[in-house]
């Protein structure tokens, strides 16, 4: 799948996981992305927490401003020793403050002023140190500035409550390069090592742009249902390799157990147990579990007995002898995710057993 360039960079899933790589150390020379926020000192606090206003700013902000008493933030970044913390969220574009995201944006623009210290359980409050900044696609930065400026004025006029500061990170893609751009405001709150723009990926021309992605696929993102089905299919296949892979390297007879989270972890690299989105999570677990029953299904009948399902334990799979052994190693290494229905709704029932697995 070749994507179009100015598309992807208004994927959000394609820009959570770029600002995922920008957090990461990296060898000084031959990187993929370049680090620019692991080099300016941030670092990953939180993937998608659930963060709630506290009672007396709800009480305050009560039938005065449109707000959401919880929400869900992308990405949380922290510079430790500066006790700075910078909420990101993910746009394909901007919005008005009219709009029925801007309850969002209150929301999250009061969490980053002083009581983000309350909000992330850091103790009392210190001197405004957090920042709001959206990601988004190419020229959208004014617009959504502007958005921002709108609703922080509400919000000091109507509840006189302080908002944190804000900004934005846009995503500009060029021929064969894409470049991240941001104000001088945003650059100096989190003492960027360089003016904007800078260039934070490098690729050829007629070839697909994307990272590894630590987070293969997110429901809750806005995206295509072509992009959407690709990121699951990206799911699957690195957890089919992770199986093929572990069975082929154990010593015969054996009894291999898989948990479902363990599964998650291989496939994100170690994001998924520090993904705090727990509706996401949940439903992606669900995911998982009807993937694997599709690959005991799609094997010959007479091996099915092999490999089974116990809701304590996770997915367990008994080879007595070398000839089993082979005939399921090759089975599997047949399986193609190519061929699934993607667009399949996962049975509810699977639910059920979403804290049975140790």
């Amino acid at each position: 799948m070749n994507p179009n360039i100015n598309e992807l960079c208004k994927d959000p899933l394609f820009q959570l996981n770029l600002a995922i790589w920008l957090a990461q150390s990296q060898p000084s020379q031959h990187f993929y992305v370049y680090p620019l926020f692991y080099k300016s000192g941030l670092n990953i606090y939180s993937i998608g927490p659930l963060l709630a206003l506290p009672p007396y700013i709800r009480l305050t902000a009560s039938e005065k401003i449109e707000f959401q008493d919880g929400v869900r933030p992308d990405l949380i970044l922290e510079k430790k020793e500066e006790k700075k913390y910078c909420i990101l969220e993910c746009k394909a574009s901007s919005f008005g403050p009219d709009s029925s995201t801007a309850n969002q944006t209150r929301t999250l623009l009061i969490i980053s002023g002083p009581v983000i210290y309350e909000v992330l359980g850091l103790g009392a409050r210190e001197v405004n140190k957090g920042i709001l900044c959206y990601l988004i696609g190419s020229n959208q930065i004014e617009m959504m500035e502007n958005t921002l400026e709108t609703i922080e004025k509400e919000i000091k006029e109507r509840t006189n409550i302080e908002s944190g500061n804000f900004g934005c990170f846009g995503i500009k893609p060029f021929e064969t390069t894409i470049s991240l751009e941001y104000s001088a405001k945003v650059k100096n709150h989190l003492n960027f090592i360089e003016d904007s723009p800078v260039e934070i990926l490098q690729f050829e021309d007629d070839t697909d742009p994307r990272p590894l992605y630590f987070i293969p696929y997110d429901p809750n993102l806005n995206q295509s249902k072509e992009e959407q089905e690709f990121c699951r299919r990206i799911l699957f296949d690195r957890i089919l390799s992770y199986i093929i892979s572990n069975i082929g390297s154990a010593n015969i007879p054996t009894s291999t157990t898989f948990t479902t989270e363990e599964l998650l972890n291989s496939a994100t690299f170690g994001v998924y147990e520090i993904w705090e989105d727990s509706d996401t999570t949940r439903h992606i677990r669900r995911v998982v579990r009807d993937f694997l029953q599709n690959i005991r299904s799609s094997i010959n009948e007479p091996l099915r007995e092999f490999i089974n399902y116990e809701s304590s334990k996770g997915w367990i799979f008994k080879i007595k002898d070398k000839e089993t052994y082979e005939e399921l190693l090759k089975q599997l290494q047949k399986f193609k995710t190519e061929n699934l229905d993607m667009s399949k709704k996962v049975d509810p029932t699977l639910e059920l057993f979403d804290n049975m697995e140790n």
